[in-house]
């Protein structure tokens, strides 16, 4: 017994000594980044942790390859009782975990569960070798066939040391309680009582060493999610997807300090995009639902972590090697020597990478910290790109149009302009640029007053005192020139003391409601489609002409994914007589971006497939003669696809549809 307990404390020792020493590295390393603030909204966060990582709801999102992770991670919780069981074993034969040990339900458990883990890697290996899906493309396929290999051979031998413990009549459970192990047992009767004795010895030390082997491996291998996923899911942000990590640009400590503007280096990023790095599974979820990947353009978002992860393994421990002896050592930066310029443009912001994700990797973040310096530091964009921040910052909107002429689409309607100093309205009603500039939204705007109208809503616009939310600069990576735009517009909403605001542009509203509270502007923002069908449900609107036509509708990425918004929009469209809806085959949470977002709508796409034609190509598929929208990004978008591809598919806002089913005025 003494040799017996020295023998596992030394490998204990190894075992642990490794990994810590590893751990201690990998954390340092991330100690590297900018600091970044996650640790308020406790019950949200552990909530997360319940759901997402002892749920695996996302996980949840494809059920076989749910069922498959689920199968493995579960079985694992459940036999750490087994660990515990042969760790005590290998001291006292007959150990047995205190009060649950020798009961008929924990056996049976275990030996469920450990049959579970056996068909979950079965259902592994016939993903990656029979379907072999596209999003497997560019994954260390060795490394995870040898992670998988470990673990089948800690089931394998986990067996074979309960059933011949079973076969010595050392069982546990009682055998009736764990008919896996108890039929396997009957391999053993044929042995001498001496070589079962053996092959209880044999399996034990056999599975202990499998198991502490498998945790040396898994420091230094480039599966770190098994330990570090949970870490990240719970330091993920809690705020609406669509909310950026704020960057406070300081112009006195830029030109007194040398301070970093986004990520030019690996030591940029924040702690937790370093965090990011570890916990990527390489399962490509986020590269089969990429709207960029899929047209095409050299961006995948898994291959983006995967190799800012190899960079940060490589070049952080020379980094901190370097401070360690004062030694000067010169950054690497990011962009060209890791990640392709062409890569971090191609990004619409969409989030379809964040919601499949099944660790709560925030990819956006680490594509505009990238952004940031590029613009900010560097100058560095696609040329289009700069005329779109010279009419931002000349002009106060992307079209580079008078601030004077921003009501204009008004005239006639008997719109309210919110004067200074008079009395704030119930709801001011954003506009937003799209809907004061561009033609084709113009008519959302008119159609979302006369709706307002028609419901007695007390409302008011701002006229030209309205600015640019600054989404389009933020989403380039013009951090500066957001939060300057930023910070006027709360400036002149806290001089209105708005307190509601109805917005039809997706994009306003997420600014508006989810990164103006970082400047001081806290309001509360409904998207037109939210206010309008709760005038619906209070009969307020009242829909009685017939709309005689088949619509497809398109969920807009920053009023779905973003802000979980989807009901509302189909509860609009449900209450038109006449109309019949059918659904695009990528919709709700898996809708198809229509490629206006992250700024794109201001770029060309000179790399594969246009995403707005993709989109229309999966509209057509449905034969619906309207495609419905709640988007002014999106009808200019699937417009221009339509028209592209000769289609003579209406493109119309749900305000616009909701306005066709009111019918005439009633007499006066």
């Amino acid at each position: 017994m003494v040799v017996r307990v020295g023998i596992l404390l030394v490998l204990l020792a190894v075992a642990v000594g490794l990994f810590a020493r590893r751990a201690r590295l990998l954390y340092r390393l991330i100690r590297l980044g900018r600091p970044v603030m996650r640790r308020g909204d406790m019950p949200r966060r552990i909530e997360r942790e319940v759901v997402e990582v002892l749920g695996q709801r996302k996980l949840f999102q494809r059920l076989l390859p749910g069922l498959m992770h689920a199968f493995i991670f579960w079985g694992f919780l459940v036999l750490l009782t087994t660990i515990a069981e042969a760790l005590g074993q290998a001291v006292e034969r007959d150990f047995a975990i205190p009060v649950i040990g020798r009961s008929g339900w924990l056996g049976s458990v275990q030996d469920v569960f450990a049959a579970m883990v056996i068909v979950g890697i079965g259902i592994a290996v016939w993903i990656r070798e029979v379907q072999r899906p596209e999003r497997f493309v560019g994954s260390h396929k060795l490394e995870a066939f040898r992670i998988l290999g470990l673990i089948f051979w800690i089931m394998i031998t986990l067996f074979g040391l309960t059933a011949s413990r079973i076969a010595i009549g050392l069982a546990e459970a009682p055998t009736a309680w764990t008919p896996i192990s108890t039929a396997l047992s009957h391999l053993f009767a044929p042995m001498s009582r001496g070589w079962r004795e053996f092959f209880v010895w044999f399996f034990l030390w056999t599975h202990l060493l499998l198991i502490l082997g498998f945790l040396m491996y898994l420091a230094y291998s480039k599966h770190l999610h098994i330990v570090t996923s949970a870490i990240n899911v719970f330091f993920a942000n809690t705020k609406p997807r669509g909310t950026l990590t704020r960057l406070r640009i300081d112009l006195e400590a830029l030109e007194s300090e040398d301070v970093s503007l986004g990520a030019a280096t690996i030591a940029d990023l924040s702690q937790k995009e370093l965090l990011d790095l570890y916990a990527c599974t390489e399962c490509g979820r986020c590269q089969s639902a990429c709207p960029a990947w899929n047209t095409g353009k050299p961006l995948s978002p898994k291959l983006l972590i995967m190799d800012l992860r190899d960079h940060l393994l490589d070049e952080g421990p020379k980094i901190l090697a370097a401070r360690e002896s004062g030694a000067p050592r010169e950054p690497v930066p990011l962009i060209p020597d890791v990640v392709d310029e062409e890569v971090v443009w191609a990004c619409t912001t969409c989030g379809a990478c964040m919601q499949e994700c099944p660790v709560d990797i925030e990819h956006i973040d680490h594509i505009v910290d990238l952004r940031r310096n590029l613009v900010m530091a560097e100058s560095r964009f696609p040329q289009e790109a700069g005329q779109l921040l010279r009419n931002l910052e000349n002009s106060g909107n992307p079209w580079g149009l008078p601030q004077s002429q921003r009501a204009a689409w008004a005239e006639g309607l008997e719109v309210r302009v919110l004067q200074a100093g008079e009395p704030a309205p119930e709801y001011l009603y954003w506009v937003g640029c799209a809907g004061s500039f561009d033609d084709r939204a113009k008519s959302i705007s008119r159609s979302v007053v006369a709706l307002l109208q028609r419901a007695g809503v007390d409302f008011a616009i701002i006229g030209e005192r309205e600015g640019c939310t600054g989404d389009p600069a933020r989403r380039m990576g013009n951090e500066y020139l957001f939060q300057t735009m930023a910070e006027q517009n709360v400036e002149t909403l806290g001089d209105a003391a708005v307190r509601k605001i109805v917005a039809n542009c997706p994009h306003c509203f997420n600014t508006l409601r989810n990164e103006y509270p970082d400047y001081g502007g806290s309001y509360e923002v409904v998207h037109h489609t939210e206010l309008f069908a709760r005038l619906v449900s209070e009969g307020q609107l009242t829909p009685t002409q017939e709309v005689n036509a088949l619509l497809a509708y398109h969920d807009p990425c920053y009023l779905g994914r973003h802000n979980d918004v989807y009901e509302a929009p189909r509860d609009v469209l449900d209450a038109v007589p006449g109309l019949r809806t059918v659904e695009l085959p990528r919709h709700r949470h898996r809708a198809l971006c229509c490629g206006a977002g992250g700024a794109r709508m201001w770029m060309e796409e000179r790399v594969g497939k246009r995403i707005n034609a993709e989109r229309m190509d999966e509209a057509s598929s449905t034969g619906a003669h309207v495609i419905g929208v709640a988007c002014p990004y999106c009808l200019v978008m699937l417009d221009d696809g339509a028209k592209d591809r000769g289609l003579r598919t209406e493109i119309l806002d749900v305000a616009q549809v909701m306005e066709r089913s009111l019918g005439p005025l009633p007499a006066p």
